[in-house]
């Protein structure tokens, strides 16, 4: 009897023992087909997906003979703070300039709406850029934007157009002299006596040609393009 008994423990651990083995064979199968799928995926055979390409910053650039950078080449800059009676005296102008453009040729009314953008630029001695202008320079960048190419200083700019032989229209220069002799200041006409300009005092504005400082030094227009 002694014998049957420990005949009887020999067999149950030895079945215990290959039961254990087979469940953790088991479990190590079930598990291997994910981690196989994991490797098969994110193998060194399989590349990595490529990164996508960085957007091209290829800005318009200046047509030639502009000599400025043009407008919308220039990286965007913080909006200056204006003051609201600032906002409300540059909506009345825009709506001012809006009966104007009603009535103007298509190219006038291109070159109008260019030129009313920059209501507010500061004024900068020398500048070329939306990021302030000086006289010369705000009508150099609003024409290149058009596509007609002027020099660079008031008084070249005054030789370049031609005689207007009738009434003066939007889009003809308007000259002055203010500093230096001869033709040292320029504006672009709107039309109802009014033309826009980058003043040293209040940057592009515009401003009445029977204004009490504008008046006495008008020089008169000249017409860069038509007839």
């Amino acid at each position: 009897m002694n014998r049957s008994i420990l005949t009887g423990i020999c067999v149950f651990a030895l079945s215990a023992s290959l039961f254990g083995r087979a469940a953790a064979d088991e479990t190590v199968a079930a598990a291997a087909p994910a981690s196989s799928a994991t490797a098969s995926s994110a193998g060194p055979s399989s590349p990595a997906p490529a990164a996508p390409a960085a957007d091209s910053d290829d800005a318009a650039q200046p047509t030639a003979g502009a000599d400025l950078a043009m407008w919308n080449a220039e990286p965007a800059a913080a909006a200056p703070v204006v003051a609201p009676e600032t906002v409300k005296h540059i909506s009345r102008l825009r709506r001012f300039a809006s009966g104007i453009v009603s009535r103007s040729s298509a190219i006038a009314s291109s070159l109008t709406r260019s030129a009313l953008r920059f209501i507010g630029t500061p004024y900068v001695f020398g500048g070329t850029r939306s990021t302030g202008f000086d006289c010369s320079g705000y009508v150099q960048h609003v024409f290149a934007m058009l596509g007609f190419h002027l020099p660079r200083t008031a008084d070249a700019q005054f030789d370049a157009g031609h005689h207007i032989a009738a009434a003066m229209e939007p889009g003809d220069l308007v000259f002055f002299h203010t500093y230096a002799p001869g033709v040292s200041h320029v504006g672009i006409y709107l039309g109802n006596n009014r033309f826009i300009h980058s003043s040293s005092s209040r940057g592009v504005s515009i401003s009445s040609l029977h204004d009490s400082y504008w008046a006495p030094r008008y020089r008169g227009a000249k017409r860069v393009f038509g007839s």
